[in-house]
């Protein structure tokens, strides 16, 4: 069944282009999220049969420890009708959008949640109760939200920035963008992250604003961030293929060349192009997106109703790699 209650054989047949994700969160993404101290997260509006599966499955694998903010009747309801116990849950009272989201913050406020995930609620209310200055989750950062793309059959995660949060992000707001997924990045291990700041040419052309700031945000994340190599501008496919890094001739040694063809991050111009990105991998390479809103007092996780279980549980799992200490 989907999500929606309508069987796979009621769906018309898949486009030659659609490859489907793994149904499962990779078992070595959650094994870089685990080791931590398990924290209190607040699932906001937990009345949805996809939210309580996503917080029964995160308490299984040893993420999180679901705290359910909703109508709480309906929570209990629609938990003994999927046989959880709410075993390791804590069920807090709230009543429609605007009370689950006002509790789930005085939650973050009184130490009692540790980070915030989107449940039955419109977008523009959770975020909207977010970024209000008295809820004091808002930091001297910016808000800007980086998805992990993982490959199907596994591999190296691709990080995207910032395709869910900022429509427009201006040059310091890519900055912030590059240093959150050069951080989250050496929290997954790698030693020395490559980030591509990306343009539709990897020539700065005064014509194209944003290869000519791309060029501007790889310098300013350089001089923040000596542990990661950052170059700009990148056209996509001299950002991840190799083979095109060696078709058009990028020397190793130039500033694009210690990032060209292996990028492990991508910044983005804006919302469109970061928003087409991350569904064309999810879409047409089957990639997984664990999707995480990052520079505020704690992480924030934007699911959507289109969101496969595995790709809500590997958000779960990049909050808790994000807010790992660097070591």
């Amino acid at each position: 069944m989907t999500s929606n209650g309508s069987s796979e054989a009621d769906l018309p047949a898949a486009g030659p282009f659609i490859v489907p994700s793994d149904a499962t969160c990779p078992p070595e993404f959650l094994a870089l999220a685990r080791g931590g101290d398990l924290r209190p997260m607040a699932f906001v509006r937990a009345t949805g049969r996809a939210t309580l599966e996503t917080a029964r499955d995160a308490h299984r694998a040893g993420l999180a420890l679901p705290v359910l903010v909703g109508e709480a009747d309906e929570i209990r309801s629609s938990a003994a009708s999927m046989g959880w116990d709410l075993e390791g849950a804590r069920v807090v009272d709230a009543e429609g959008e605007k009370g689950a989201i006002d509790a789930a913050i005085a939650l973050v406020q009184n130490d009692e949640a540790h980070g915030l995930i989107k449940g039955q609620l419109h977008t523009d209310v959770f975020m909207g109760g977010i970024v209000r200055r008295t809820a004091g989750i808002r930091t001297d950062k910016r808000l800007v939200h980086v998805f992990a793309m993982l490959p199907r059959g596994g591999g190296r995660p691709l990080l995207i920035s910032d395709a869910a949060v900022n429509i427009s992000p201006d040059v310091t707001t890519r900055v912030e963008s590059a240093l959150a997924m050069s951080s989250i990045l050496r929290k997954m291990g790698v030693d020395r992250p490559r980030i591509a700041v990306i343009s539709a040419t990897e020539s700065k052309l005064e014509a194209m604003p944003s290869s000519v700031e791309a060029e501007e945000i790889a310098s300013l994340a350089a001089a923040a961030d000596a542990k990661a190599a950052f170059a700009g501008p990148l056209s996509l496919d001299l950002a991840i293929s190799p083979e095109s890094v060696a078709i058009k001739g990028i020397d190793p040694a130039s500033p694009q060349g210690a990032v060209a063809g292996q990028a492990d991050g991508l910044v983005v111009p804006d919302i469109v192009s970061g928003n087409v990105l991350f569904k064309a991998l999810a879409y047409c390479a089957g990639g997984l997106a664990a999707g995480l809103v990052v520079g505020g007092r704690v992480p924030i996780m934007l699911t959507s109703r289109s969101d496969p279980p595995a790709a809500r549980l590997a958000s779960l799992a990049l909050a808790a790699i994000a807010g790992q200490e660097e070591v």
